[in-house]
């Protein structure tokens, strides 16, 4: 929901966001965006500039754990008022914090109903700190040069979701099992990948989350990306520095 997020960087500088309008997301959107997470029961969410908490308390009715992160200590209380109400805190709780510095590292998911200027700036954030497979829901707004992987017009409201890619980008030595090696060169901006293998470039390279895939000479590579390997089935990769 629109409203006590911290601080907005605008033309007429820098003013705290309690000069923007509070908006609540509509229940049937609330809704719509922890389906379009794919939430399960166990996982962790974090709202960001989370309002009056419905978007935790909803996540909370499923199962998961939650997190609302909000500026207005007003509405802090009232969140966690209307979550006892609901015998919810076990599952759900909230902080007066400011979103940039709040850690989401731990984030299965993460929600927001923010300006644009305000997503631009957070999006370093949710790609440098989230695991990669986690998922950024954002109602009304995108992330600018950031392409999403779904959008549904829920309730007459614009939701996007994004998936929390892992760093695949640069250069490995392939490992086959059978003792073959090649060089497998991955070039990356966001979830979007191409690459050559010895030079030669890769079809249908995907990168979901960690899960990396592409064909070379007529064999599919499938495998997870880590910090500092990729592991596939009959093959390995180690990352070159």
């Amino acid at each position: 929901m629109i409203g006590s997020v911290g601080l907005i960087a605008g033309p007429a500088a820098a003013r705290s966001v309690k000069d923007v309008p509070y908006v609540p997301t509509p229940a049937a959107v609330v809704e719509g965006m922890l389906d379009m997470a794919a939430l399960e029961p166990g996982e962790y969410l974090i709202d960001l500039g989370s309002g009056d908490g419905r978007i935790p308390r909803a996540a909370a009715r499923r199962g998961a754990n939650a997190l609302g992160v909000e500026i207005d200590s007003d509405l802090v209380a009232r969140a966690r008022s209307l979550t006892r109400l609901e015998s919810l805190q076990e599952r759900a709780r909230f902080v007066r914090d400011d979103l940039f510095t709040v850690s989401v590292r731990d984030a299965d998911v993460v929600t927001l109903y923010l300006l644009p200027a305000l997503n631009e700036r957070l999006k370093p954030k949710l790609l440098n700190e989230m695991k990669a497979g986690a998922r950024v829901v954002s109602h009304a707004f995108d992330m600018g040069d950031w392409p999403h992987d779904e959008f549904r017009e829920i309730a007459d409201k614009r939701v996007f979701r994004w998936t929390i890619p892992a760093i695949a980008g640069g250069e490995w030595q392939l490992f086959r099992d059978d003792g073959t090696l090649a060089r497998l060169v991955i070039d990356q901006r966001y979830s979007r990948v191409s690459g050559t293998l010895d030079g030669s470039a890769v079809r249908a390279p995907q990168l979901v989350g960690a899960a990396l895939s592409f064909s070379a000479n007529g064999i599919v590579y499938r495998g997870t990306v880590g910090d500092r390997r990729i592991i596939g089935s009959g093959w390995r990769a180690e990352r070159i520095d």
